[in-house]
């Protein structure tokens, strides 16, 4: 019963209760790794090739989301958010985005399905 209640509780404060994999949510921008289409670190973020690679799997991917880690990308993320908006893809902009897992260079943007895809390889 106290199970119960506290679950209640979570619920009433926001919290929506325990997260499945929160650690890899955290490390694909609030996404699992099994919807990562692309990916982009944030040390690749400025590179022109890279935004050209991404551009041309978005327009393969037309149902998928963009996520944005504006403090990652730094002022290239203008450049990713033009991105979306000129292939009609809805995107989310995240701003000091929590991140518990320690990475010397962690993901800045990433190009997400709604479902299970299982992309071998997601780094740009």
């Amino acid at each position: 019963m106290d199970d119960v209640n506290s679950r209640l509780e979570q619920g009433q404060q926001g919290n929506g209760g325990p997260k499945i994999n929160p650690d890899e949510q955290r490390l694909y921008l609030g996404t699992f790794r099994e919807r990562v289409v692309a990916a982009v670190k944030e040390s690749k973020a400025d590179d022109s090739q890279v935004q050209d690679e991404l551009k041309a799997r978005m327009a393969n991917w037309p149902d998928t989301t963009l996520l944005i880690d504006q403090d990652a990308c730094g002022d290239a993320y203008i450049n990713y958010l033009q991105m979306a908006v000129s292939t009609n893809h809805p995107y989310t902009l995240l701003s000091d985005f929590e991140r518990t897992t320690q990475t010397d260079d962690p993901y800045a943007v990433v190009l997400a399905a709604k479902s299970a895809v299982n992309q071998e390889s997601i780094d740009l």
